[in-house]
């Protein structure tokens, strides 16, 4: 399930980007939607049959996780190795970034004292 809110068209999108990164700061769930929405992207992209037109070592990580509003770049295979010089990680935490959900929020809680 996956509440909805209505957004208003943004007139400028320059304005658009600071507002996605702190939403995604107030959020939990908007800043994992955000990876997982990035990595979905960067796999589909990587396992496309036309590799000659999808060519993954073309595609610009850092622009891409921009426009996705990334705080940070996640773990993966594609990304091993790699700098990014145009992307600036947030320097928050992003482990204390909590659910405004305090049912998730309540879960993740008893999950990271599990896992300590």
């Amino acid at each position: 399930q996956c509440p909805m809110q209505e957004m208003k068209p943004q007139t400028n999108v320059l304005d658009l980007l600071p507002k996605l990164k702190s939403m995604a700061l107030a959020d939990r769930a908007v800043f994992e939607k955000g990876m997982k929405a990035f990595v979905s992207y960067v796999q589909a992209y990587a396992k496309h049959e036309c590799n000659l037109i999808f060519r993954i070592k073309d595609l610009d990580f850092a622009s891409l996780a921009k426009g996705f509003a990334l705080l940070k770049m996640p773990k993966m295979p594609e990304l091993r190795g790699k700098c990014f010089p145009d992307f600036t990680p947030v320097t928050v935490n992003t482990d204390s970034i909590s659910f405004k959900d305090k049912n998730r929020e309540k879960q993740r809680q008893k999950l990271l004292e599990q896992q300590r």
